[in-house]
């Protein structure tokens, strides 16, 4: 038998986290946030959110994303024959559940319940976010000062206030770290 205690020696070599992470070593690590990942293109992906960078442009509408499976799904919105259209307004669905989704906005129906309190949701991860009220519940901490938020978009956007990244931009050249503050300047400016 094979003993898997280790002494209580110094670190440098970083023997003792690899055996904490399961074996494996944390070589593909974010700057900021400090999330690791199997492989260099996990991490270039995964960096895509910080910046806010959308590579994938679709040919027909100019529609940008910041993955190649997205802009698929997507692409099929623009087909002349599709499977799921909305028999209502004839949105074009990429699939029978975006569908299915996209009908409650029509019918209002809030299938999904809150257990404490009145609210109800059209969608599960909605109702899911939603709970973290309840539960009080912050999962999602900043490495740089600590702060916690309930949701991970939340983490996010904050953490731009560390890097200083400001992905949302302007046609007039100002830029913004969060949506809501490039729409508030549309709004406003009236563009």
């Amino acid at each position: 038998m094979i003993c898997l205690e280790v002494p209580n020696t110094d670190d440098d070599d970083g023997v003792l986290e690899e055996r904490r992470r399961g074996g494996r070593r944390r070589t593909h690590v974010c700057e900021v946030c400090d999330k690791d990942f199997r492989d260099a293109c996990d991490l270039k992906r995964h960096n895509l959110i910080h910046t806010g960078e959308k590579p994938f442009k679709c040919r027909v509408c100019d529609k940008t994303f910041n993955r190649q499976g997205t802009l698929t799904l997507h692409s099929r919105t623009h087909r002349l024959v599709t499977p799921f259209m909305c028999g209502t307004c004839n949105t074009a669905c990429t699939s029978a559940s975006n569908l299915a989704r996209h009908l409650r906005t029509h019918t209002g129906e809030k299938p999904f319940k809150c257990r404490e309190c009145d609210k109800a949701f059209t969608q599960q991860g909605n109702l899911t976010r939603h709970m973290s009220i309840h539960t009080g519940e912050k999962p999602y901490q900043c490495h740089v000062c600590e702060k916690a938020f309930a949701q991970f978009g939340d983490l996010v956007t904050h953490v731009r206030v560390h890097t200083g990244i400001e992905p949302f931009k302007c046609d007039c050249g100002k830029a913004y770290k969060a949506h809501s503050g490039l729409a508030y300047h549309k709004r406003t400016l009236k563009h």
